[in-house]
């Protein structure tokens, strides 16, 4: 669900590389980073998830890509390599405003294709949506492959319903910002024609991983140990984080110091965001540092100024 920041009169959208792994969506997202003019984008960032890795940038398109009198701001994520469990998914597809599927056109991935595409509509449906309720755009990827599966049958077989769809070799850059255009086309055109309730955008609370993303609102991170810090003081810890560290999702927003002895903590989630109450959402994570671990209750509360 696209966000409005009504202070810096933006609309904030996430789109997300989802396919099976190894089918390119890093490569994907490094190219376009590349592409991208500085002045257009946001840092390319990386955040363990339990054991994977979530790479994430933002970017505002050239030209006019304006809605309402709002600049539009789009959010890029997606999930590296293989995934170990299907929690990093949920996490990056809720609140997504359009997905690029990005499938292999290798012989042997059809299965993987097939099984991401159900993956794909089972997470959807936590938050009670299915892939039609969103954008997707489909992307072919590998068609350097001399056996790449032909275009005709990767439709049959994954795009029955003729979706757009683009031919792409993401490790030369072939056919890569085709699809992402062609989905930040989509996205505008849904956005202007079912408007937005731009007083109330940002009032209403959507999540942690939305209401970051919109960078409308600083957070106040509690950090509740169920036993002594690294410190050994066994108390609670308040970070409060500037509206630049919190531009993307919440996983981005836990920043940490540099170590005086040259060793940076290792910080991984360990679980979903649960909702405690109204505005509050706690979320577990483990810390390593210096050869110890500890798991600890995140307590996030979100307030709006």
């Amino acid at each position: 669900m696209a966000l409005v920041n009504k202070i810096k009169r933006e609309i904030n959208a996430k789109l997300v590389f989802f396919g099976p792994g190894l089918s390119g969506k890093t490569t994907n997202l490094n190219h376009i980073y590349s592409k991208l003019k500085p002045e257009f984008r946001g840092k390319l960032k990386s955040m363990n998830i339990q054991n994977d890795k979530m790479l994430f940038f933002d970017f505002t398109p050239p030209g006019d890509g304006k809605v309402n009198g709002y600049s539009v701001r789009f959010h890029i994520y997606t999930i590296k390599g293989e995934t170990k469990s299907s929690s990093p998914w949920k996490m990056v597809l809720k609140g997504a405003d359009g997905v690029v599927f990005v499938a292999d056109s290798a012989p042997d991935r059809m299965t993987a294709n097939r099984e991401s595409l159900e993956n794909l509509a089972e997470y959807l449906g936590v938050y009670g949506l299915n892939p039609a309720d969103i954008p997707v755009v489909f992307e072919y990827n590998k068609r350097d492959r001399v056996d790449a599966v032909p275009h005709e049958d990767l439709q049959r077989m994954l795009n029955p319903g003729n979706l757009p769809n683009f031919p792409a070799t993401a490790s030369r850059g072939d056919g890569v910002l085709n699809a992402l255009l062609a989905l930040v086309r989509i996205v505008l055109k849904k956005l202007r024609e079912t408007g937005l309730d731009l007083e109330e955008g940002v009032e209403k609370l959507q999540g942690v991983s939305e209401q970051v993303a919109a960078g409308s609102a600083a957070a106040q991170v509690q950090v509740e140990q169920a036993g002594k810090s690294f410190a050994d003081e066994d108390e609670v810890t308040t970070v409060s984080l500037a509206e630049e560290e919190i531009a993307a999702e919440p996983e981005a927003s836990i920043v940490t110091a540099p170590s005086i002895h040259g060793e940076e903590p290792d910080v991984s989630f360990n679980g979903d965001v649960e909702m405690v109450a109204p505005g509050r959402l706690r979320l577990p994570i483990t810390i390593k540092y210096a050869g110890r671990e500890k798991t600890i209750a995140l307590n996030l509360t979100i307030s709006l100024d």
